[in-house]
């Protein structure tokens, strides 16, 4: 009997539509359910990184590291425990190969091998290890932050309360960054404090509330530049810094109040800003929060900068939408095919919390999570320094019955049927895979697609799901505003359902559902009680599933 091992895929035409994947029912993991439309499925590669979580209510969701495949479907995830809602955050490849994230519980980094074990871990000293980032460098040195507390008088600044017009108190606790530098055995070799380089009124005042407590800094990137020198994030000054390394003294900073730059091309001037990095010998790249730019609008930015004559030049931005600002969070990953992943964080109104664009700034695909759920950081890579021994899957007769067995030698199984046996009779037609336990998390076995229920095991293959097996399918007019023809063809007779849903993945109607001929189908839909705005339209029949996006104004 044919042996479904990981990796094992068919040969197939891709084409450029619309996917978008719900979390199944039955499916033994109780994760935050993610919906990933896909526009270009040729131009998405790799594995995604991500860590979700919520600053709003406890939705019930486990906590989790997940590692998606290229189409956002999950095939590694570690289930986190501890008090906090974000227990751990910016899940991520360092340049050695190992995984870190920060600990929000125990307040230090933890490293962990490619079998996701935790081989190692490192805080700052003297200071509170701060969450916001850790790099490994190339000599195999750690460049991290720590918040330091000075008690200082804020009385002769009226920056405070709701209206921003309340003075500060005289005692105030002012947190400040320190960039601490280790080597490879821990020991500190570099440190570098924000009190003793920056005056209190560097800050955006916008930030403020507290008299008594003030997150002054706000760091949250640093980056080693190609120079061997540092740049800083500050998300509270509107500003990027440039340190020297050698000396301590800051070299430049652009943006926030004491910018040094002309901005010679772009109107708009960053705030709240997040993850600076150095792209070529003469451009950077970050993400653009936008809350409090005028307009407000987030985007993920390219600056060239001549750094000698301070002028800084907009050579690449991307929008999603004109209307949307993020509120904190995000990221921006130059991807090493050419795309961009721009991470948005927590925004306004009903959008995506993350988008990979090709440079021509075309979708490649978006995420959403529900209830306000994002990840701090996201990442793509294109190729992993080491393998995912994903468990392997057999498909044996036994009797008049099918079967599904997975490789034996683990303690647990997690079907996507919501058994927990090593096998399981095949039920009929469909998509099914299994997660085993692994590291201190669960791998996924490649997906495997039941086409022939009469005989699966002739034709089953771990089919990706990108296969469109339908020849049409549409949906005109779009825009629309009353009525939308939905236009669809069929190669075969099959079962259909059409849904209508928000894009964080609600139901709102269901047009079609039934068994339909092969040939051209047109079903008339109502729309004008929908409130304007993007939704999903999807279509599923026995072998595949393709969504498009339907505006309605």
């Amino acid at each position: 009997m044919p042996k479904f091992f990981p990796g094992f895929c068919l040969a197939f035409l891709f084409l450029t539509f619309t996917a978008v994947f719900f979390p199944l029912p039955g499916n033994s993991q109780n994760l935050p359910p993610l919906t990933v439309v896909i526009h270009d499925s040729s131009a998405t590669q790799g594995c995604f990184f991500l860590s979700p979580y919520t600053n709003g209510f406890y939705s019930g969701y486990d906590r989790s590291h997940q590692i998606l495949d290229q189409y956002g479907r999950i095939i590694y995830y570690q289930i986190v425990t501890g008090n906090n809602q974000n227990p751990t955050i910016d899940f991520k490849l360092q340049s050695d190969g190992r995984i870190s994230y920060f600990n929000t519980n125990s307040e230090k980094w933890f490293l962990m091998d490619s079998t996701f074990i935790v081989v190692d871990s490192i805080r700052c000293v003297n200071f509170v290890s701060n969450q916001h980032d850790m790099q490994i460098l190339p000599n195999h040195h750690y460049l991290m932050f720590a918040d330091e507390m000075r008690i200082m008088d804020l009385s002769s600044y009226h920056w405070f309360g709701v209206n921003h017009n309340a003075a500060g108190s005289a005692t105030a606790q002012v947190i400040g960054v320190v960039i601490q530098e280790f080597d490879e055995d821990k020991n500190l070799v570099w440190e570098w404090k924000g009190h003793d380089h920056y005056d209190f009124s560097d800050a955006d005042s916008i930030w403020f509330s507290n008299p008594n407590k003030v997150d002054w800094t706000h760091a949250n990137a640093v980056e080693q530049d190609k120079d061997g020198n540092i740049l800083l994030s500050l998300r509270h000054f509107d500003e990027i810094t440039k340190i020297n390394h050698s000396t301590g003294d800051i070299i430049w900073r652009l943006g926030g109040k004491r910018n040094q730059f002309f901005f010679s091309n772009d109107p708009i001037r960053f705030t709240g800003q997040h993850d600076i990095r150095r792209v070529t010998d003469t451009s950077i790249s970050f993400f653009d929060n936008g809350q409090y730019t005028h307009p407000a609008v987030c985007r993920g930015v390219e600056y060239a900068l001549d750094e000698s004559s301070k002028v800084a030049t907009l050579v690449w931005q991307y929008i999603y939408d004109s209307s949307m600002y993020s509120l904190a969070c995000g990221n921006h990953q130059f991807v090493e095919n050419g795309n961009h992943l721009v991470d948005f964080g927590f925004c306004n109104g009903n959008n995506p919390w993350m988008a990979l664009v090709k440079a021509d700034k075309s979708e490649v695909l978006d995420m959403s999570f529900p209830n306000n759920f994002i990840s701090y950081r996201a990442f793509n890579y294109v190729t992993l320094p080491w393998q995912l021994h994903r468990p392997a899957v057999d498909c044996r007769k036994i009797g008049d019955n099918y079967y599904l067995e997975a490789e034996t030698g683990h303690a647990s199984y997690k079907w996507s049927t919501g058994e927990t046996t090593s096998s399981i009779q095949i039920p009929g037609s469909g998509v099914y895979w299994v997660f085993v336990p692994y590291g201190l998390g669960y791998i996924c076995s490649e997906r495997i697609a039941i086409t022939n229920p009469d005989d699966p095991c002739l034709i089953t293959a771990t089919l990706p799901p990108a296969v469109q097996l339908v020849s049409g399918f549409t949906c005109v007019p779009n825009p629309a505003s009353d009525h939308v023809r939905i236009l669809f063809d069929l190669p075969c007779d099959t079962r259909v359902s059409i849904n209508l849903a928000t894009l964080l993945g609600t139901q709102i109607r269901m047009p079609v559902a039934g068994d339909y001929p092969a040939g051209s189908h047109e079903v008339l839909m109502d729309v004008s009680s929908l409130n304007k705005g993007a939704y999903i339209l999807t279509m599923r029949t026995n072998t595949c599933l393709i969504t498009r996006k339907l505006l309605v104004q």
